[in-house]
């Protein structure tokens, strides 16, 4: 009996030492990437950079709409302001028709984009639906005065922040 329970005993131990694993230190789960919320275009040559003061997605009516919308920090000195709004609130390509776009320059005249002008482009490559999901993309707009006597071409545009609460 006692050559019974030592072969038992030395089973029940190597059953034991065997079923057990070395758990993996703990690791961290990485921080969602921050990044300095801007938004970054040329009118005519000249590269302006404005910080992101809105981000949004919201629903109007059964819609989904996005906006940015970016300023200078001083804005008695500069008025500049850039605010673009699309119709969508996923990563792809926004058609003229769905892209809404309000511009002020440094004098403070406001120009807007037409629905019908095919140069305008805003391409949304990164747009994460959760809270204070990142949204970045690139954009290319045409804006005219009210009396479409000015028009202004905002190019190589970009931009990337996370959205407001």
């Amino acid at each position: 009996m006692n050559k019974n329970f030592v072969a038992a005993s030395v089973c029940i131990t190597i059953l034991l030492i065997s079923s057990c694993n070395k758990q993996d230190a703990l690791t961290p789960i990485p921080e969602p990437e921050v990044k300095q919320s801007y938004i970054n275009f040329k009118q005519d040559t000249v590269l302006f950079s404005l910080l992101v003061t809105t981000a949004l997605k919201e629903s109007v009516g059964n819609i989904n709409v996005t906006t940015i919308e970016g300023n200078y920090p001083d804005t008695t000195s500069h008025k500049n302001n850039l605010v673009i709004r699309i119709t969508g609130d996923s990563a792809r390509t926004y058609l003229p028709a769905e892209i809404l776009a309000s511009y002020t320059d440094s004098l403070g005249v406001t120009y807007a984009n037409s629905s019908t002008d095919t140069m305008n482009k805003v391409t949304v490559t990164k747009l994460q639906k959760i809270k204070q999901g990142i949204v970045e993309g690139n954009f290319t707009i045409r804006v005219s005065n009210t009396t479409k006597t000015k028009t202004i071409l905002l190019s190589e545009g970009k931009f990337a922040t996370s959205f407001f609460e």
